[in-house]
């Protein structure tokens, strides 16, 4: 009952700074799956099963500001994604996959029992990912990874999935764009995301729209798709990210 109390109590508190909090992130080095170093570091795992029972993260705040729990170094969000799952839907009209990252951040900076710092998080992805709207979905749960500046460590494990082709060249055309690159802006307008990097001398924009809308898009240089093949005609922004490098 004691810790039911404290948690409603605290609860509006996370919530405030869910949207306070900014990440401060600006790049990696090895932005998928980097080596682990956690023998050295005592962390605070968080078991997520993603289902809507837990929107609110309630059960999960105890973890966080128990007295009696030890001190941690960094907290590992292990959240398990179905196929199905769409990052930019929200819940109750406010609950997407950034709105997650934003208040397990929030509780981790606001907990005593953990070092301030970002979070390490692991998607666990249970299914095969295999069609089209799947494997933009996959690509898009990675790329708001990056732009919550708030994670320090990215992994992801496949349960079920046979890495396709198709699969690994997203995942290799991502390293190469995102790797080494700086963070410059994040907008979100709509449905429409642009995230904006800048790698050695050039900028790119990595944009795409979570609704049925396509967007003609026009005065860039480059411009490549989500398997980083050139696109030359007729490009348009669409919920399939492409990597579009300014003039």
């Amino acid at each position: 009952m004691k810790s039911t109390l404290h948690s409603a109590l605290i609860y509006p508190l996370i919530f405030l700074f869910s949207y306070i909090l900014k990440g401060k992130k600006l790049n990696y080095d090895d932005f998928l799956n980097p080596k682990k170093d956690e023998k050295k570091l005592t962390i605070l795992t968080i078991n997520d099963n993603n289902e809507m029972k837990e929107i609110f993260l309630f059960s999960k705040i105890k973890s966080f500001f128990d007295n009696e729990s030890p001190l941690y170094d960094k907290t590992l969000i292990n959240l398990y994604v179905k196929k199905s799952d769409i990052p930019e839907k929200k819940n109750l009209g406010i609950f997407n996959f950034s709105k997650k990252i934003d208040m397990y951040y929030s509780l981790s900076m606001l907990s005593k029992r953990i070092t301030n710092d970002n979070l390490y998080f692991e998607l666990n992805f249970q299914d095969s990912i295999s069609k089209e709207e799947e494997l933009n979905h996959y690509l898009r749960y990675c790329l708001l990874v990056f732009a919550s500046r708030k994670i320090d460590k990215f992994f992801i494990s496949y349960k079920n999935t046979t890495l396709s082709e198709k699969l690994i060249s997203i995942n290799d055309t991502m390293k190469e764009y995102l790797a080494n690159s700086k963070f410059e802006n994040f907008t979100v307008s709509k449905d429409l995301y642009v995230l904006t990097l800048s790698k050695k001398s050039q900028k790119l924009d990595i944009i795409w729209t979570h609704g049925n809308r396509e967007i003609e898009l026009t005065d860039f240089n480059k411009v490549y798709d989500k398997f980083g093949i050139l696109q030359k005609d007729n490009i348009k922004i669409s919920q399939s990210p492409i990597y579009a490098f300014h003039k």
